[in-house]
């Protein structure tokens, strides 16, 4: 899949769903440093772990490692996202729970995530609010508030 960019170096606004060889193509290569090399390897580490633990559908995929024009990123923001009708309050096996909790996932990846249940009101809300530029990047690159971009989605 070929993924378009507008002429900032950032994905055009929307959802793009890829494969895990494009996020790699487009994303997991060295640049200045091999800063996106070890994110990449980490987010199929915990993308194989998902799978491991079956209960993820998708990933979506956002931070400064979907900013083509960010050489160094500083992490990989992502939302799990869990089958509909998935019981929240469920006991989980600990291979399951590793994955589902901010804590854990912060602790053995480096990533923040959040985690949401397939066409909820909550996916949703973070599909908008990652659309957004983080201000920090505007801020550098004297780019307008109201800048979007778009994110990434590899199904499981």
């Amino acid at each position: 899949m070929e993924l378009v960019f507008d002429d900032r170096k950032l994905l055009v606004p929307g959802v793009h769903e890829v494969s895990l060889e494009t996020v790699k193509e487009y994303f997991g290569k060295f640049q200045r440093s091999d800063r996106r090399v070890t994110l990449f390897a980490k987010l199929t580490a915990f993308i194989d772990a998902i799978k491991k633990a079956g209960c993820g559908e998708s990933v979506i995929i956002d931070g400064s490692f979907v900013m083509a024009c960010v050489d160094e990123p500083d992490d990989i923001d992502l939302v799990l996202v869990l089958p509909i009708g998935w019981d929240m309050d469920a006991d989980l096996k600990p291979y399951q729970y590793n994955v589902v909790s901010r804590r854990r996932v912060a602790k053995a990846y480096g990533f923040d995530v959040l985690v949401v249940e397939n066409r909820s009101a909550d996916e949703a809300t973070w599909i908008d609010y990652f659309g957004q530029v983080d201000p920090k990047w505007r801020k550098r690159f004297g780019w307008p508030n109201a800048l979007r971009k778009g994110i990434l989605k590899v199904v499981l």
